[in-house]
């Protein structure tokens, strides 16, 4: 009898080969990816198996002690893969709607891309990914097309290895390059657009995604899942650094203003003040004289 983390390796590979069946599984893994990007793409493929609409997931311990959220009783967890040790074994993670509030809880933070965002996230991108692109969608896709690049020039053997036994195994080298950075390019461009709320229908066709029907193999499917979140991960973590940083500007900006105002509320009352006072002073002179 198999044991329970046999159980979970063969669901992992059972959805690994099922994401690049249709184009609805692999975007639908895609923006798993985008919503759990600090997540590794096997973390993240056991988490789109059993609970594809999780948002912010953590261990048992980081909800009750750091977030002070308590797991409702009767959830149950999601199993991740722990392939560190001599023998495979699981551990858990609670998603955010498995928890509940206590006094002085946290809530962990979620950024979202709002318009007055897109400036100075593209400005982050051209200083740290030398984009020259004026819109988010073609400067997200311009950096996914190098990043695929120079992560296919960086693993050309491993790829090599990992495509047998997959529709790949037939191509030769310099169309194995092409589907791989066809696929990779399209796939961390949808992640990026999706999780930053761009409309994907606007930039992306069926066509688009063609290339990835030939990652039919768990390990072929692995290869380019890994390559997706880790350069999605990349691009994410600037952005919500820069979101952190221009909500922070805006705040600033707004208590100096608000500041100021008070300020000048108050000043003009106090010139009101003196002129009513000199008012009077001058009306008692002259009634006195």
């Amino acid at each position: 009898m198999p044991s329970k983390a046999q159980v979970y390796a063969q669901l992992a590979e059972e959805t690994a080969k099922r994401l690049t069946s249709s184009l609805e599984d692999w975007t639908g893994f895609l923006t798993t990816v985008g919503r759990l990007y600090r997540y590794n793409y096997h973390e993240q493929l056991m988490i789109y198996a059993q609970r594809p609409d999780a948002t912010a997931c953590a261990e048992y311990e980081l909800w009750n002690n750091k977030m002070n959220r308590y797991v409702r009783r009767g959830s149950k967890g999601i199993a991740l893969l722990d392939p560190t040790g001599d023998t495979l074994k699981l551990r858990y993670v609670f998603d955010i709607s498995d928890t509940g509030t206590r006094e002085n809880s946290r809530y962990p933070y979620l950024w979202n891309m709002q318009e007055y965002h897109k400036e100075p996230i593209l400005e982050m991108l051209k200083d740290k990914f030398e984009t020259v692109d004026n819109n988010l969608a073609d400067a997200f896709h311009n950096i996914a097309r190098n990043m695929s690049k120079e992560y296919y020039d960086n693993n050309k053997g491993d790829i090599h290895y990992l495509i047998e036994n997959s529709f790949l195994d037939e191509y030769d080298e310099d169309n194995i390059q092409k589907a791989f950075e066809d696929a990779a390019t399209v796939s961390t461009a949808y992640t990026l657009m999706k999780r930053c709320g761009l409309d994907t229908d606007k930039y992306f066709e069926h066509e688009d995604f063609l290339p990835i029907f030939d990652f039919n193999t768990a390990d072929t499917v692995a290869l380019l899942g890994t390559a997706v979140s880790e350069q999605s991960e990349q691009i994410f973590r600037e952005i919500a650094v820069t979101i952190i940083e221009t909500e922070r500007e805006r705040s600033e900006e707004y208590e100096r203003n608000h500041l100021q105002q008070e300020r000048g509320l108050s000043d003009t009352q106090h010139q009101v003040d003196r002129a009513d006072e000199q008012g009077e002073a001058d009306s008692t002179g002259q009634i006195r004289q």
